[in-house]
């Protein structure tokens, strides 16, 4: 099975004809309105039977709506986006997803960064401690203005303070969002120097995929623009990544267009 795959979006019954009538098994979706923590978009019980109907084989994670701040000043968003991570993490699970993604949050609003990941750690052992059999959250490390868990020691930091064991709290890496946020992914040392950083903050165990994107703006730049793996300031860095043994076995999500995606799964798969 390629361990490369595409975002798709809802509804969920057409995942499994997308993936494949191109030869792919693994996949990324949302489970609400990325654009909202309300209920309103959750796919109908009747489009989740008709994905479990047919997605024997498949591998796939859920991302988090993009307004998930769960160290929030505002408690009508901080318990906004532990309920909507909450039941996105229940609903996959039930779906025999891998788990739901979703960014750290944010350290404005706080009188330190530190003060925002404690913040956060406490909002996220009371999404854990909700969930369900077999439901899992995950991790993303983010890259813009004062976003909280922009290298791979901040992410540690989140989860020790969480203590909860590996197959409840994972972590999925974005290659863009390392790049932009100073960890220079084309360097050929790359792939070593960020295997060593996962090992030292004790991340080995949790990590469960990639977002595999290039970067369309340079490293240090601080802006989020995915662009396709081969076409940006990543390049080649891509490939020596999923060539290190830690990461080479990971399931990796292009989060840009299916054409877009199909273009960088190709070049990814040797098919330049």
């Amino acid at each position: 099975m390629s361990l490369l795959g595409p975002h798709i979006d809802p509804p969920l019954a057409l995942i499994p004809l997308i993936l494949r009538d191109r030869g792919l098994a693994v996949f990324q979706t949302t489970l609400r309105d990325p654009r909202r923590l309300s209920k309103e978009s959750v796919p109908d019980l009747e489009d989740q039977e008709a994905y479990a109907a047919s997605a024997e084989g498949l591998w796939g994670i859920v991302h988090a709506s993009m307004l998930t701040s769960l160290g929030s000043p505002d408690p009508r968003v901080r318990n906004g986006s532990a309920s909507a991570l909450t039941a996105d993490a229940n609903l996959a699970a039930r779906l025999g997803l891998a788990g739901v993604c979703f960014h750290v949050g944010y350290a404005k609003g706080h009188d330190s960064r530190q003060a925002a990941l404690d913040a956060v750690a406490r909002k996220l052992s009371e999404v854990v401690a909700k969930l369900q059999p077999r439901a899992r959250v995950l991790l993303e490390n983010g890259c813009e203005g004062t976003e909280l868990g922009d290298s791979v020691e901040e992410i540690g930091l989140v989860v020790r303070a969480v203590a909860a064991p590996p197959e409840t709290v994972g972590v999925v890496l974005d290659t863009c969002h390392l790049h932009v946020a100073e960890f220079d992914m084309a360097d050929p040392a790359a792939p070593d120097r960020l295997a060593d950083a996962v090992d030292r903050a004790g991340l080995a165990g949790r990590l469960c995929a990639l977002h595999l994107n290039d970067a369309r703006e340079a490293c240090g730049s601080r802006r989020d623009r995915h662009a396709v793996p081969g076409e940006g300031t990543i390049g080649d860095g891509l490939l020596r990544l999923r060539s290190h043994p830690l990461f080479e076995p990971l399931p990796a999500i292009l989060e840009m267009s299916l054409e877009a995606a199909e273009r960088g799964i190709r070049y990814l798969s040797g098919c330049r």
